[in-house]
């Protein structure tokens, strides 16, 4: 991260830094910082001359889900379970500055960077991590089970399906997940309180392992399994999605870590239903994050284009319910191009604009920025080669869709999310799983062209 200050909302920098000093009682000793802008809460370091190196996270105004439960609390008892968590330092809430709910925080080492964890630098051997991760993931689950701390969910899956309805957006692919969900998972061994979003990205790791757990918005009440399911993710793979757990290793080693830490073995089917929720869950948020921009919300570049990864997940999805397609036919499309009409406007095309912009701004701006800036421009960029891609590939897409949709015999994707829910096509599953496959890899076509080339992820057979 770099020191670069955040020019944008310099004003509003400026007044979290005078609050704060109010609030700790003393001068901050260096500006404040933004670490990052999720989608519940903003991060910002800063430093004093008693407290030295702290870190203040601020609530977002408007709620995207149910209450967050209170931050302070969670972290206290995490701390007395064991669980490696940076230390509280000040915290309340309704503050006209600092919104209805902010924590003040020590800073501790180690990094959350996946590229840096997962290439092995100033960290333990993935092996040794998979066990430190595994031990701090057994103390989680050793906190009280309280609803004071966190509110019990007794069926997650409803709650999914209820938060994708309200969405209003229909995804095929998302539909046979949740059929093959219904089921529900294995009886849970016992209950506890789950952290609902421990991947990396959320644990701090030094050259000992982990350092800490980070960013417990989502934690409940549930079965512990959910925790190790969510790890699995592909999304938190960042790449290496031949190693299901979090680009380290398999999930038997993680199962045996586990078990040693918390003196509890994990079904393995347990875990894969966890997984492939995990998965799906993943996908939903996807399309909340874009509705909370369109929405007008919260306007991000980052929330917008990470609608767009939603179809990374259906890929994911179909790999997992579907890991060695057999040979299907084809569906024939015609060749890429926007239109064959001759063009009205001047060259250079709309696809040239958009590569000479994409040009200028990675080449000559981008190296000029850092922090949240280059960030921001890096995402805009992205957002770019998306549009030329879609435009690009726009007539040979449509008609594969139009193809697709009429060998279904289904007008449009809302039908064919329907058919697949009330299981009308539960008698054509190949030709439907063929079809959602040629539709999801045009959407990569367009999303990230290179995510169907990554190595597949390994069955669980293959693992033992």
């Amino acid at each position: 991260m770099s020191d670069r200050p955040d020019r944008a909302g310099s004003g509003r920098v400026q007044e979290i830094s005078g609050r704060l000093g109010e609030l700790l009682g003393e001068p901050l000793t260096a500006p404040v910082r933004r670490l990052s802008s999720g989608a519940s809460r903003e991060t910002f370091a800063f430093s004093t001359a008693t407290g030295g190196e702290l870190v203040v996270q601020i609530e977002r105004r408007g709620k995207l889900l149910a209450d967050t439960p209170e931050q302070a609390p969670l972290l206290e008892a995490a701390a007395r379970a064991g669980v490696p968590v940076p230390p509280v330092v000040a915290h309340g809430g309704e503050d006209d500055v600092l919104g209805r709910s902010w924590i003040v925080m020590g800073a501790i080492a180690g990094t959350t960077d996946p590229k840096q964890i997962l290439a092995g630098e100033r960290v333990p051997a993935a092996a040794e991590l998979i066990r430190s991760i595994a031990t701090a993931l057994a103390a989680v689950h050793r906190m009280p089970a309280d609803p004071a701390l966190a509110a019990p969910v007794e069926d997650p899956l409803a709650q999914l399906l209820a938060l994708h309805d309200r969405l209003g957006e229909p995804h095929p692919t998302f539909e046979l997940a949740f059929r093959a969900l219904q089921d529900g998972p294995p009886p849970a061994a016992r209950r506890a309180l789950v952290h609902g979003d421990f991947r990396m990205g959320n644990l701090m790791v030094g050259e000992r392992g982990v350092t800490g757990v980070l960013d417990w918005e989502l934690a409940h009440l549930g079965d512990p399994v959910e925790d190790l399911g969510w790890l699995c993710v592909p999304a938190w793979r960042f790449g290496r999605r031949e190693r299901p757990v979090a680009g380290l290793g398999t999930r038997e080693a993680l199962l045996d870590a586990y078990e040693r830490a918390a003196g509890l073995r994990v079904d393995p089917a347990a875990l894969a239903w966890w997984e492939l929720a995990g998965t799906l869950r993943w996908g939903v948020i996807c399309v909340m994050q874009a509705f909370v921009h369109l929405s007008g919300a919260t306007r991000s570049i980052e929330h917008a284009v990470i609608g767009r990864r939603a179809c990374e997940v259906e890929w994911d999805l179909l790999e997992l319910l579907d890991p060695r397609p057999g040979p299907r036919s084809a569906v024939a499309a015609p060749a890429p191009g926007v239109s064959d009409d001759p063009p009205l406007h001047d060259r250079p095309t709309a696809l040239e604009l958009i590569e000479a912009a994409r040009g200028a701004l990675g080449d000559d701006v981008l190296p000029q920025l850092g922090g949240r800036s280059a960030f921001q421009l890096r995402v805009s960029l992205r957002a770019l080669g998306m549009v030329g891609r879609e435009l690009n590939h726009a007539r040979e897409h449509a008609a594969l869709h139009a193809r697709v949709l009429a060998e279904l015999g289904v007008a449009d994707e809302v039908e064919l999310a329907a058919r697949i829910r009330d299981g009308t096509l539960a008698a054509r599953e190949e030709d439907l799983l063929a079809g959602l496959r040629a539709i999801v890899r045009a959407k990569l076509e367009v999303a990230n062209p290179a995510y169907p080339q990554e190595p597949r992820n390994p069955s669980r057979q293959e693992e033992t």
